[in-house]
């Protein structure tokens, strides 16, 4: 088998807000396709070259919950940028769009490098993009 994740799904609280978040984020971090699956108020799914995300509304007794990293269950997703110039790009934008920035784009010593902008969905989800030199 080789490694990889084909795919990814999450549920949102305010489907339409994060149909709007993801469509403007994923296609900046190359995930340029996306479509409808079934019904367009069911689930949306973002393609990429080596997978997809995938996002889908909660169930109507979870809505009042919200993400908490510390649970058990996912953590964050963090995704490859080419340059940190294209991580600077995206920072600029997060908000507006209707997530949040916990970390502004700056260098980390988990590699010699690492430069990354941690931030959250509309619902909480914390995501990263990350750039280092190969």
């Amino acid at each position: 088998m080789r490694s990889g994740i084909d795919h990814l799904m999450i549920n949102a609280n305010d489907y339409e807000k994060a149909v709007r978040f993801y469509g403007w984020l994923m296609p900046k971090i190359g995930y340029p396709g996306s479509e409808a699956f079934a019904e367009p108020s069911q689930m949306t799914g973002y393609y990429g070259e080596r997978g997809s995300l995938w996002v889908s509304p909660s169930d109507e007794p979870h809505r009042s919950q919200t993400f908490d990293k510390g649970r058990v269950g996912l953590r964050e997703i963090a995704f490859r940028a080419d340059s940190r110039e294209q991580i600077d790009e995206l920072a600029r934008g997060i908000s507006s769009h209707g997530g949040r920035i916990l970390d502004p784009p700056r260098e980390y010593n988990y590699r010699p490098g690492y430069y990354s902008v941690f931030f959250t969905d509309p619902d909480g989800l914390k995501l990263e993009v990350v750039h280092y030199p190969d």
